[in-house]
């Protein structure tokens, strides 16, 4: 088995802490290791160096052999155009032999108990061996959680995997809560599992316009002009023959924005002082927060952000009208 990094991201929903130079899969989340590297370490807990791959953008070329320098530098793939993740998965995939099992991952999830983890990868990897298709990993949910897309499943066809209905997207609270009373319903982790011999059939049928490209053009430089940006989720998950979800019972969170850090127990700045107020505090200075209620608190040397905690994901579009100013 092979598998790839998905590390292109720029995330910006961590700002001011990441930036376009240093995104989240880079920062220091969690102990003393970046996300990245935390992927890694996950992945190589079974799997030597050689077996992993990355796709990430050029300009994080450096950060990434500094990072992973256990993996060849001709196993990261140096993309000059951010074109999302279909690309990448497309690009990743023939680079290998028809009968490999390719592990998609990303670079910057949050998943502590490694040994559940493989469980749940190796199960996926054994019923690859005897049926065709793509499997996804779906987390059993532990609340009513509006900042995840979801998957649905039918019939259980073995133990812990499951033939997938429909993907949904994120839903409204009530609408959550209906997933997680229904029992139907898992977190859409992002994480895939699919033969190299596969893909490009499914891909032919359903995304031509992502996979052409790969063969159209001599050059890689050439082949991202042309490539449309287009999810995997949209190009392919959605579309496909026949799609499975391994039940993944492990711990597990996208870490997407400042509000999952609080959830996962990271604690506020030592000097921080809150009165009648409920937030999530992580600044370098001295800092009070009186009566205010589910507020997000951030100071770096790169700015300052005050947010309520449901509102985070308009940071994005801040950032843009900040970056406009400027």
């Amino acid at each position: 088995m092979k598998a790839v990094i998905l590390a292109g991201g720029s995330g910006e929903r961590f700002w001011p802490l990441s930036t376009k130079d240093t995104p989240k899969q880079f920062l220091k989340l969690f102990a003393d290791k970046t996300l990245i590297r935390q992927t890694f370490e996950r992945l190589s807990y079974r799997l030597s160096p050689e077996d992993v791959y990355v796709v990430t953008n050029q300009m994080y070329a450096h950060k990434t052999y500094e990072e992973l320098p256990e993996v060849p530098k001709e196993n990261i793939l140096l993309e000059l155009l951010k074109k999302n993740t279909a690309p990448a998965c497309t690009w990743a995939t023939l680079q290998f032999d028809d009968e490999e099992t390719i592990f998609i991952v990303p670079a910057d999830h949050f998943i502590p108990d490694v040994e559940k983890f493989w469980n749940a990868v190796e199960l996926a990897e054994k019923f690859l061996q005897d049926k065709e298709g793509i499997i996804t990993f779906g987390i059993v949910p532990t609340r009513p959680e509006t900042g995840y897309g979801y998957i649905e499943v039918e019939s259980e066809i073995s133990d812990n995997v499951y033939s997938v209905k429909m993907f949904r997207e994120k839903p409204n609270y009530e609408t959550a809560v209906e997933y997680l009373n229904s029992g139907r319903f898992f977190w859409n982790s992002g994480m895939f599992m699919w033969k190299k011999k596969y893909f490009p059939k499914q891909m032919r049928k359903h995304s031509k316009d992502v996979l052409e490209p790969f063969f159209e053009y001599k050059s890689i430089e050439e082949t991202y002009e042309k490539v449309p940006s287009i999810s995997i989720g949209y190009a392919l998950m959605e579309k496909a023959d026949k799609i499975y979800t391994i039940k993944a019972d492990f711990v597990w969170s996208d870490v997407g924005n400042w509000k999952s850090l609080e959830e996962l127990g990271v604690e506020n700045s030592p000097h921080s002082v809150l009165i009648d107020s409920k937030a999530f505090v992580q600044t370098t200075k001295p800092t009070i927060v009186i009566g205010l209620e589910d507020v997000i608190v951030v100071e770096t040397e790169n700015g300052i952000l005050v947010a309520k905690s449901t509102e985070l994901e308009k940071i994005r579009a801040a950032l843009s009208k900040l970056e406009g100013g400027r």
